[in-house]
């Protein structure tokens, strides 16, 4: 457990080193998937399963990361308009999208928790941004959508890895480090179409790139991937939710982030939702089989 914890702390602080690094959005992204990537791969070469990254793991990798690559590019967006920590209570909305696809695409069937799971996150959703929405500058209101939009990429991300891992039985760790270097790769191609620049402009700067590639990506996600092993469904969904808590509660202590109670209880609301619905079990259905 003490592992999925470290774990789950160290990447609440993702977003906060996103604002430190200052770079353009897809950059930021190129950095930090790059550089994570290939430290998961020495990871990888290190406890001896580098023999697992077939030509199956590169093309389901590359895959999946046209959708993380979607992600990142929105949430980046979003931290820059609405924020660290709202960016990423909205990113952790993807249990819906994660639900709503499944039951479409791959015919399984709603559990009874994600009928109360997705009114609570709606109205925490509704308590956060929809109370104050007409007095909203039209930047932060993008923010919002960006952050929402994140949540449906990343939903499409984790279905693409569910499928690529149920399909072949590849090494999960082995498939993300994959999807990560293609990831990087490919915000890279699109920053330099952006005509982004690729110079880290102080060692501040430098410091908090390479905290979020190697420890915050690199480092915690090792840890929750082995931590997930270990401990049972219910604490690891609770565990994980200290990711979006502490990324809100790190923009109010490092960035002032104002904050109001009715605010406040809509992320209580939404964390309970969010905590539900990714402890909701999908049922699948005798006679369905995924769509390709």
């Amino acid at each position: 457990m003490s592992a999925l914890l470290v774990g789950a702390v160290l990447i609440s602080f993702s977003s906060v080193m996103v604002v430190l690094a200052g770079l353009p959005p897809e950059v930021t992204g190129f950095y930090r998937l790059t550089g994570g990537g290939l430290a998961m791969l020495a990871l990888l070469v290190r406890m001896g399963k580098i023999r697992f990254f077939t030509p199956d793991v590169i093309k389901w990798g590359t895959v999946a990361a046209v959708f993380f690559a979607g992600d990142f590019i929105f949430w980046h967006r979003s931290i820059a308009y609405v924020g660290p920590g709202l960016s990423t209570m909205l990113a952790n909305f993807q249990v819906i999208p994660l639900a709503v696809v499944s039951a479409l695409f791959f015919k399984e069937r709603l559990p009874g928790r994600m009928f109360a799971a997705i009114p609570l996150a709606l109205a925490g959703l509704y308590l956060m941004v929809g109370v104050s929405w007409s007095g909203f500058a039209s930047d932060y209101r993008l923010g919002v959508f960006f952050g929402l939009l994140t949540a449906c990429f990343y939903a499409l991300y984790m279905l693409s890895l569910k499928y690529a891992l149920a399909r072949d039985r590849m090494d999960s760790l082995v498939l993300a480090s994959a999807a990560a270097i293609a990831t990087g790769l490919m915000l890279g191609v699109l920053a330099l179409a952006e005509g982004q620049s690729f110079v880290i402009p102080s060692l501040k700067s430098l410091a908090a790139i390479s905290a979020l590639a190697f420890i915050c990506h690199a480092v915690g996600w090792f840890l929750i991937t082995r931590g997930i092993q270990t401990v049972r469904g219910a604490l690891v969904g609770l565990i994980l939710l200290l990711q979006p808590t502490l990324s809100f509660v790190w923009d109010i202590l490092f960035f002032g982030k104002p904050v109001n109670p009715v605010e406040l209880s809509g992320v209580a609301l939404a964390l309970v939702g969010i905590y539900i619905g990714s402890n909701a079990k999908m049922g699948r259905r005798r006679t369905a089989s995924p769509r390709s």
